[in-house]
This record gives structure tokens, C-alpha cells and sequence, in this order.
């Protein structure tokens, strides 16, 4: 089978099988904020909750051309990985509805989010933000796609020895690793990039000083932060399975 039996874009069915994967797995889920009637969603297990530091974040569909990865954090957690019964794990399933819904990588508003994370003047940041008050993380982990991608890549950004090379083998049962030297501009080894200094420079001289997920989540709030990505025009199944991969991969790494 080389297809979801429903649409990766259907955004209420997503919110459906998270309300029953919360109730099943003892979860807490609460919407930060609404876009229009959609709610945005926050899940969290119980040390998460009660605001035990450190652990896990996760989030995926801030670009909502790029399906694969909210199934595949679904699919995950649905599957009561250990990590839920061991440490601190906070989990944002899809950050933008509209996106997804309409198959593109803006929301309705037309902003990029994943150059918004530190303008609290939009709704979906501002409540993020004050979803994240007082939280510190060990490992964050933003799942993307890309469209002009040849196979799966990861931006790593740490405070400590990197685990990237292992992460990206993890994956590559599923999809190869891209063979560019350069990636939106930055330069790429084996499908790995790692920054340590300087991530300030880069978003005033790379992304004209507008904030991704990553690069923000790695500042204030996360000591290592890995943007995965995967080929957009890859076969949709094959990347679900490599992102459940890594996912599986930074759990295991997490224990």
C-alpha cells in the first residue's frame, strides 16, 4: 500500500484520533488557542504537566504542505513508546490547521510561522509562548518536509556531543540521506548539519531575522534541538515511517 486510507490533510479527523489516543494512553490535551473554530493542541504526559523540567518536546505540521510528519507523531505516541512513562514529554500535533487543511505551507493569515516564533503579535505564537513559561527541555525535535529534497536531512543544533550521525541512520531502512553539500544555503555533510555558536547570525544574515521553531525553542528553551526533514515527493508512507524512526531514534537516545 503506497497511501493513507484517509487524506493527509484531513484536520478534524487528526484531532479525532488525538482525542482517542490521549484518552486511551491517560494523556493530558487542551487547546492553547483556536484559529477560527480549529483548536491548536497541546498534549503532555503527567511529569510534563505537572511541570517537571527537562524531557522531551515535539511539533509538527507548522507548515501544512507538509503531511507526513503529523501521522507519523501520531501514529508514535499511539503507540505508548516508554519514553511517555519515563520523563517529561510535551507535544504540539499540529501548529497550523489551516495549513494542513488547505495544503500549504502559510497559515490563514498568510504568515510563515517557522519565521514567526518570536512575534507575539500572532495569535498561534503568543499562546505557544505562554504555553512554554518556566519550561526548560533536554531535547527538542520540529518534523518537516521539503519539497526539493532528494532524501531525509537534519539540522542539529547542541550544547552537547552530537548524536545526529546515529539519528539519520536510524532512518535510512526508510529513505536515503540527501547527498547535497548545500541545503537552502548552508553547507551539509552526509545530510548533517551542526551549529553550536553563532545562531543569531544566521537568522539575521540567512532568514532575515525572523525566528524558526528550532533556532527559538534551542535559545530559550532546549539544550540540543534537531529539525528533521524528508522529500516531500517521496512516498507519503515511507516518509511517515522515517519520521516515526526518528522519533523512535531520539527516545532511545533520551534513555
Amino acid at each position: 500500500m503506497s497511501a493513507l486510507s484517509h487524506s493527509g490533510h484531513d484536520y478534524r479527523l487528526l484531532l479525532g484520533r488525538w482525542e482517542e489516543t490521549c484518552l486511551a494512553s491517560g494523556l493530558h490535551c487542551e487547546a492553547i488557542c483556536k484559529v477560527g473554530e480549529l483548536p491548536v493542541l497541546k498534549v503532555e504526559n503527567a511529569f510534563a504537566a505537572a511541570g517537571v523540567p527537562g524531557g522531551l518536546y515535539v511539533s509538527a505540521g507548522v507548515h501544512g504542505d507538509e503531511c507526513a510528519p503529523v501521522w507519523a507523531l501520531l501514529e508514535w505516541v499511539a503507540s505508548a513508546p516508554s519514553i511517555l512513562r519515563e520523563c517529561p514529554v510535551t507535544i504540539f500535533p499540529c501548529l497550523n490547521p489551516v495549513g494542513l487543511i488547505e495544503n500549504t505551507r502559510r497559515d490563514g493569515s498568510g504568515i510563515d510561522l517557522n519565521r514567526s516564533f518570536a512575534d507575539a503579535s500572532q495569535p498561534v505564537i503568543a499562546a505557544w509562548q505562554q504555553a512554554l513559561v518556566g519550561r526548560r527541555f533536554d531535547v527538542s525535535v520540529n518534523l518537516h518536509e521539503d519539497y526539493d529534497a532528494t532524501g531525509i536531512y537534519l539540522y542539529e543544533l547542541t550544547r552537547r556531543e552530537s548524536r545526529g550521525d546515529q539519528l539519520l541512520l536510524a532512518c535510512e531502512t526508510h529513505l536515503h540521506r540527501d547527498s547535497a553539500i548545500v541545503i537552502d544555503g548552508s553547507d551539509f555533510e552526509n545530510g548533517l548539519l551542526v551549529r553550536t555558536t553563532e545562531i543569531e547570525q544566521v537568522v539575521e544574515e540567512q532568514l532575515g531575522g525572523g525566528y524558526p521553531e528550532a533556532i527559538l525553542l534551542f535559545l530559550k528553551y532546549a539544550e540540543m534541538s534537531y529539525t528533521f526533514e524528508t522529500p516531500s515527493e517521496s512516498d507519503l508512507l515511507l516518509r511517515i515511517a522515517a519520521h516515526r524512526a526518528f522519533l523512535e531514534a531520539v527516545a532511545e537516545a533520551q534513555a
